[in-house]
């Protein structure tokens, strides 16, 4: 073999070892530069456990670094899956119940066995802690629970998938132990995203006075550890009064009539706490009270006159105003009001008319008809 044709087998080879290292180059996944925080993608305050670690059953291929996860207490089929990070949905696989999210930077997160999802939307965006799904057996009948695993991949998502071990917010380092089934029975808890968020709902509106025992509803989202409620002075912090419960509810009789503030504190399952206030809310089942004698009154005929009478007293909500009645019906009754105790007549023929009063306070409480003038008109 000349010297020539050795030569050109050697640049041969060498350009053939180059090439294939840079398709191999070109085949691997883009560096993390800032691979997101994870947390735990299960409900906060629960406990989960770990049935199945890294590198066994399952877990011995790309995804060697994945978890099965499990309520310990519950039935774990449909219970929430939360986002381990900001990102959004890049695939849906509906035989085996597997939702993958894309977080940027070739960084992707997989929830596999959901029993389903709550969006098939391709792009669809999901914030840090957001809904993805629920729980399910989907592809593994039988044994409801939740496989996750973080990975990287090349750009089309698919090639070079290689899952990595997992760190979350909440304290939990899960590295590469060695052996089988590694980190498997520990037993972890995700935390809250944000502080409990108190909302209430009910007809007795702050700033209102009502005659009727409305109910006050509330309920916590991002809670999970329990409330407590005091009308008029704010719980103490030291412990919920209603442990684990999210919703609520209180009544304005429960105070007695005058002007009150319901106030809750709502616990976060990680401890966090919330202080919410409604109200002030009235509460006045009194009607308003009217002490005048009769008068006798003479005016001029066709001759509009003002008339006034003693002010009705109401110690809660206050004095609305006044039904009135002119005319010769002595037990006559009406719908004209005034909300001052002063009447303007309208001109009048001779006769005698009685003029009758009934108070109304500003929660809707009624008085009684009274007569407080006889008027004469010449």
């Amino acid at each position: 073999m000349s010297l020539h044709s050795t030569c050109r087998r050697s640049a041969l080879f060498v350009l053939g070892w180059l090439i294939a290292g840079m398709l191999a180059l070109l085949g691997q996944p883009t560096p993390v530069l800032a691979a997101p925080t994870l947390v735990l993608p299960t409900p906060p305050g629960e406990p989960w456990r770990i049935i199945q670690g890294y590198a066994c059953g399952t877990h011995n291929g790309w995804d060697r670094y994945s978890l099965d996860l499990a309520q310990v207490h519950g039935p774990t089929y449909n219970a929430p899956i939360r986002a381990a990070a900001a990102g959004t949905l890049w695939h849906w696989e509906a035989r085996s119940g597997t939702v993958i999210l894309a977080h940027g930077n070739n960084f992707f997160t997989m929830y596999t066995h959901l029993s389903r999802p709550v969006t098939t939307e391709r792009g669809f965006p999901f914030a840090v802690g957001d809904l993805v799904g629920y729980a399910g057996d989907r592809g593994s009948p039988g044994i409801p629970h939740l496989h996750f695993t973080a990975f990287t991949a090349a750009n089309n998502g698919w090639s070079q998938r290689q899952s990595v071990p997992l760190r979350f917010a909440e304290g939990y380092d899960l590295p590469e132990i060695g052996g089988c089934n590694q980190h498997g029975g520990k037993i972890l808890t995700a935390m809250a995203m944000q502080d409990p968020v108190i909302t209430f709902t009910g007809e007795g509106q702050p700033g209102g006075w009502y005659n009727v025992d409305h109910q006050i509803d509330f309920s916590v989202a991002w809670g999970g550890g329990g409330l407590s409620q005091a009308w008029d002075a704010e719980p103490p912090a030291d412990a919920p009064m209603f442990p684990a419960a999210i919703d609520g509810y209180a009544r304005l009789s429960d105070m007695g009539e005058g002007w009150h503030t319901l106030y809750v504190r709502a616990w976060g399952p990680d401890g966090r706490q919330t202080l919410a206030s409604y109200g002030p809310v009235g509460y006045d089942i009194s009607p308003p009270t009217l002490d005048a004698a009769p008068a006798e009154l003479r005016l001029p005929r066709l001759q509009p006159t003002s008339v006034t009478w003693p002010a009705a007293s109401d110690a809660l909500s206050g004095v609305a105003g006044y039904r009135i009645y002119l005319g010769p019906d002595p037990v006559g009754e009406s719908e004209w009001f005034v909300t001052e105790p002063v009447l303007m007549t309208p001109p009048l023929m001779p006769g005698v008319y009685v003029l009758r009063v009934k108070p109304l306070d500003n929660a809707g409480n009624i008085g009684t008809w009274q007569t407080v003038a006889t008027v004469i008109v010449e």
